[in-house]
């Protein structure tokens, strides 16, 4: 079983290594305010704040047409297909492999509908790392175009752990009070259980645990059944605390849960 294992790594350390290697050609649609589509190849200006598309055009010269954010009602990119290795790769211990590639997917892909999926992943590997510092910068690149991001979209959670890594609580804190406040349900469940995180990490005792629990993990557990992303994190770090406190029953119950609704997540499969 564990050479097995060690062989799936290295294949994916292989496949992760050959990936990305070209430069980045963002193909997609941007659909403009007033409902035109735009089919090209697309790409955002950090410094102009603006995207560039050079639309598919049929014999004549291709030109290129800036446009601003607030002009644009939607844009479609395709998914990178190296992502999917590189997800596999930080998954199942290719950390360090995984890295370069969601390096590139996460700087290509800036402002371009994929830049949120790839950092969390990149903080994630660098987090797993022990390089919470190299986390923070990568998330703060994507914030620095859409400031909303450090506390609305999947990236904002592994943004606000790498902060509690480095130490950086208050910073968390005043994040995690922001995502309540946005009324988004996805991003108040995630902030709930930030919150269940920078309580734990103020102390190791049972009053802590159990503070955790109430103003954090089980609020999500009880209040927020359809955030099914946010369900598995929250059932097993709430079985953790459970444990912390002799409830024994409890956590069972909470891995129980995890197990039969959300088997396939990352959280299921942890000791």
């Amino acid at each position: 079983m564990k050479t097995s294992r060690q062989g799936r790594i290295v294949a994916l350390a292989v496949a992760l290594l050959t990936a990305g290697v070209t430069e980045a050609q963002i193909q997609g649609v941007i659909t403009t305010a007033e409902g035109r589509k735009i089919e090209g190849t697309i790409k955002w200006k950090v410094r102009e704040k603006v995207y560039a598309i050079v639309a598919k055009t049929s014999g004549a010269a291709a030109v290129e047409v800036e446009m601003a954010p607030a002009n644009i009602s939607d844009i479609q990119i395709p998914r990178p297909k190296e992502l999917d290795a590189a997800v596999a790769g930080v998954q199942q211990g290719a950390v360090a492999a995984a890295i370069p590639v969601l390096e590139k997917i996460a700087s290509d892909y800036l402002m371009l509908q994929w830049d949120g999926v790839a950092t969390r992943l990149l903080a994630d590997a660098y987090v797993k790392n022990g390089e919470a510092d190299k986390a923070i910068r990568v998330c703060e690149r994507v914030i620095a175009s859409d400031p909303d991001k450090a506390f609305l979209g999947e990236m904002a959670p592994a943004y606000w752990q790498a902060l509690i890594k480095s130490g950086r609580t208050s910073k968390v804190e005043d994040l995690v009070v922001k995502a309540i406040k946005s009324g988004d349900r996805g991003a108040s469940a995630n902030a709930l259980i930030a919150r269940g995180d920078l309580i734990l990490a103020s102390g190791d005792t049972s009053d802590i645990a159990k503070k955790a629990l109430r103003d954090g993990f089980l609020r999500v557990v009880a209040l927020y059944k359809s955030e099914k992303a946010a369900q598995p994190e929250a059932l097993y770090k709430a079985a953790k605390c459970f444990e912390k406190l002799g409830q024994t029953a409890r956590a069972d119950q909470m891995r129980s849960t995890l197990k039969n609704d959300f088997g396939a997540s990352e959280w299921a499969r942890k000791p």
